[in-house]
C-alpha cells in the first residue's frame, strides 16, 4: 500500500458537488460540534441532510444555524430535522423507519454523536449506556437503513457509511473481547473511576472500529456498491470536550483543533471523489475499504492497535450487538 504523508489540511473546495444526495449526520444540531460542521459542509455542496438531535427542538435549532451561516448558500429545502435519542433503541428504530419511507436513497450516513468518558450505568435492558448510545444505536440505525442503503448503491455506487472513532481505541489490549452482555458491560476495574471510565470509553471506540470493518467485509459479500470508514477525527475542542475536561484543562491538550476542522477528515471519508475510486487500494493506492483514517483523510493502518486489525473479534462483536437487540430490547435485525 501506498504509504502517503498525511495531510496537513485539507481543502474544502476540493469537495464534489453533492448536489442530488441525501445525507444523515447523527448528533449534528450544535455549531460547536463536529456533526454540525460537517452536515453544514455537506449543505453547503448541495446535499439534501438530515440534521439529527435528541429533540424536534434542537435539531430544529441546527438547522436555523446552518441557514444563518450559509448566506443563502443553502436552501431551508436542503434540511430535515432527524430525531432519536440514541440512548433510546426503539426510538432509534422507530425514526429509521421512518426516514426509510420518506426517502428514495440514502447517499452518506456519518455516525457522528456519542458520549465521551463516563461511568457505568445500564439502561432498561440492561445494558450499558455508553456501549448503547456508542456502538449499538450506529449499529442499529445502519441495519434498519440498510435496505436505502442498498437501493441507492444499484443506481448510485459509491455510498458512504462514515463512523466516528478515536484513538483511544488504542486503550485495549489484543484480548478484549465482545462475546456477551456481559462483556459488554464490563466495568473495567470500577463503575467510575477515571481511568476505568476512559477504558470504557476506548472500548466503545474500538468497538466503532470494529463495525466498520466487519460492515465492509458485508457489503463486498453482497456486492453492495457501498464503503464503510472509520475516522479519528483528531482531539477536537467541541462544546462536548469542554463539558467534559472543562475549558482550563482544556487548554493544555496539545494539539487541539476547532470543530470545523475536526469536521475535516469525516468530511473527506463522506464526500472526497478518491475515497471511492481508490476504495480497493492496489501497489500505487491507499485502501480506503474498512479503513481507519486520521486527519486529514489518509488510511493509517499503523494508527490501529492489534484488536482493531482482528476479523474473528469484529465478527464476535457484530453477533453479538445482534444478540443483545433481539433478547434484550426485543428488536430483531440481520444484513
Amino acid at each position: 500500500m501506498n504509504n502517503a504523508v498525511r495531510r496537513a489540511q485539507y481543502d474544502l473546495s476540493s469537495l464534489p458537488d453533492l448536489t442530488g444526495k441525501v445525507a444523515l449526520v447523527t448528533g449534528s444540531n450544535s455549531p460547536l460540534g463536529i456533526g454540525w460542521n460537517i452536515a453544514n459542509q455537506l449543505a453547503l455542496k448541495g446535499a439534501k441532510v438530515y440534521v439529527h438531535a435528541r429533540s424536534l427542538e434542537r435539531a430544529q435549532a441546527g438547522i436555523v444555524a446552518i441557514l444563518a451561516n450559509s448566506r443563502s448558500e443553502v436552501s431551508a429545502k436542503q434540511l430535515e430535522p432527524f430525531v432519536a435519542d440514541l440512548g433510546d433503541l426503539k426510538a432509534v428504530r422507530n425514526a429509521a423507519v421512518a426516514l426509510a419511507k420518506k426517502e428514495t436513497r440514502l447517499d452518506i450516513l456519518v455516525h457522528n454523536a456519542a458520549v465521551l468518558a463516563d461511568g457505568l450505568e445500564l439502561n432498561e435492558y440492561g445494558i450499558s449506556t455508553s456501549m448503547t448510545i456508542n456502538h449499538i444505536a450506529p449499529f442499529l440505525l445502519t441495519l434498519e437503513l440498510l435496505p436505502l442503503i442498498k437501493s441507492t448503491a444499484r443506481s448510485h455506487p459509491g455510498v458512504r457509511i462514515v463512523t466516528l472513532s478515536s484513538i483511544a481505541h488504542t486503550l485495549l489490549t489484543p484480548d478484549a473481547k465482545y462475546d456477551s452482555l456481559s462483556s459488554i458491560n464490563n466495568d473495567f476495574g470500577e463503575r467510575d473511576g477515571e481511568q476505568a471510565n476512559l477504558q470504557r470509553y476506548g472500548y466503545s471506540k474500538l468497538a466503532n472500529v470494529l463495525f466498520a470493518k466487519e460492515l465492509q467485509r458485508k457489503l463486498d459479500q453482497a456486492s453492495i456498491q457501498a464503503i464503510s470508514v472509520a475516522v479519528h477525527p483528531g482531539v477536537v475542542e467541541t462544546d462536548g470536550a469542554i463539558k467534559y475536561l472543562g475549558p482550563e484543562k482544556l487548554s493544555q491538550v496539545n494539539d487541539i483543533i476547532g470543530p470545523l476542522q475536526g469536521a475535516l477528515a469525516p468530511l473527506f471519508a463522506a464526500a472526497a471523489t478518491e475515497v471511492w475510486t481508490e476504495k480497493d487500494g492496489g501497489s500505487d493506492k491507499l485502501d480506503w475499504a474498512g479503513a481507519y483514517v486520521m486527519p486529514y483523510g489518509v488510511p493509517s493502518p499503523a494508527d490501529e492497535s492489534e484488536a482493531a486489525k482482528n476479523p474473528k473479534l469484529a465478527k464476535e462483536l457484530w453477533e453479538t450487538t445482534e444478540k443483545i437487540l433481539a433478547e434484550n430490547v426485543g428488536i430483531s435485525v440481520s444484513f
